[in-house]
Order: structure tokens, then sequence, then C-alpha cells
């Protein structure tokens, strides 16, 4: 059997039939994103975070970013076309990541950096 440090690296080896080490190719990567979805009437105004947020033709919106360690709180509101009426809500998230063994960051696809950080 292989003996592991706490930080994930080989200290012994299986031994193979002739005699050599072998390696074992075994990874683990991970990384979180975020992604905010609603809806509203199609002429109303969406903003998370103060930004304007584009609606689909139905009303429909999704925000997509990365989500690092940390705590966020990100107000979110519509309003409608007139400017009469405002819905909002307040999204919290806390992130906290404990790892254990060599687990290292997945690379992300270009996203807006996290909004609402504290």
């Amino acid at each position: 059997m292989r003996d592991l440090l706490a930080a994930g690296e080989e200290v012994g080896g299986m031994s193979s039939p002739s005699g050599g080490e072998q390696q074992h190719g075994f990874w683990f990567n991970l990384n979180a994103e975020l992604i905010i979805y609603g809806g509203t009437e199609p002429n109303a105004k969406v903003r998370i975070d103060g930004a304007d947020i584009t609606l689909g033709p139905d009303g429909t919106f999704s925000y997509h970013f990365v989500f690092p360690d940390g705590q966020f709180h990100i107000p979110i509101s519509a309003t409608s076309a007139d400017g009469v009426e405002t819905r909002s809500a307040l999204l919290s998230f806390l992130r906290m990541t404990e790892l254990e063994g060599d687990v290292r960051k997945t690379a992300q696809p270009t996203l807006d950096e996290p909004l609402g950080k504290k």
C-alpha cells in the first residue's frame, strides 16, 4: 500500500512485477460557479448588484459568474416598465472550501467577477 503525506504527496509507490515503481495518474480538480436566473415582464428592468441585466424576449434572465471563497450579498430587483412597482430580493451565499490532499482549482471559462463580495 502507499503512504500519503497530508499534502497528497506520495512517499511510497506500488511495486510492479518488473520491480519498478508504478505511478498512478490520480488527480482531483474542483471549482465552483454560480448562476442566478429568473423571469419577469419582458419590458421590466432587472438589476443584479446595481448592474442592468438583459432580459430575453419572454422576460427570463440568467447571470453566471465565478464563485470563489468568501461571503456574498447580492441585491436583485425588477422594476415595472412604468417605474411604479419594484420587487426585490437579497441573495446571500457563503463559500468556505476545505481541501484534503492535493486538490487543485479547475480552470473556469471566462466569467464575470463575483458580485456583492463582502
